[in-house]
């Protein structure tokens, strides 16, 4: 009769701790890689479902949702960037965060040469350069250092054409 004892309670143990490790979750939380077909993030309680990313110092990094009006919204924070790559792995498109701190939007051909470049130029105005083949620029439209508006067209070899600029 001891042995059938034994033997029941140390199967009933077994069956017990194999619910707890399967039901045990970790103290963080943390599930590990996950690897699914697809993810469907709905609302809940009148918020926007969404998906946030932190970095390893717990700083949001992106953040893909719904905003307060119910659009949706891809943000990119702490200098964060936004990459498009052709099919041979060539950058095309750049929108990020410049070396001053402001927006950039660059593109570039098929072989990664940049063709165009808008953002913020010395002193916090806005320009608009173009790029031949040959990443030379050849067109300018933008601000000079007085504030004032002005344009440029360049040959084939970076020197000046046509210029115009808005002071009289």
């Amino acid at each position: 009769m001891n042995d059938y004892t034994k033997g029941i309670l140390t199967g009933a143990s077994l069956i017990l701790c194999f619910f707890m490790f399967v039901s045990a979750k970790s103290q963080s939380g943390n599930l590990g890689d996950i690897l699914v077909n697809s993810i469907t993030v709905v609302m809940d309680e009148g918020k926007g479902g969404f998906i946030t990313t932190f970095n390893g110092d717990g700083k949001k990094t992106t953040y893909l949702g719904t905003n307060e009006t119910g659009a949706g919204v891809l943000s990119v924070d702490n200098v964060g960037t936004i990459y498009a790559y052709n099919a041979d792995g060539k950058e095309t498109v750049y929108l990020g965060t410049g070396q001053d701190g402001s927006g950039v939007l660059t593109t570039s051909d098929a072989d990664g040469k940049r063709t165009a470049y808008l953002g913020t130029g010395e002193g916090g105005s806005g320009k608009l350069q173009t790029y031949n083949k040959h990443e030379v620029m050849t067109g300018y439209f933008g601000s000079n250092k007085d504030n004032d508006g002005m344009a440029f067209l360049k040959d084939r070899y970076g020197d000046i054409g046509w210029s115009a600029r808005g002071k009289k």
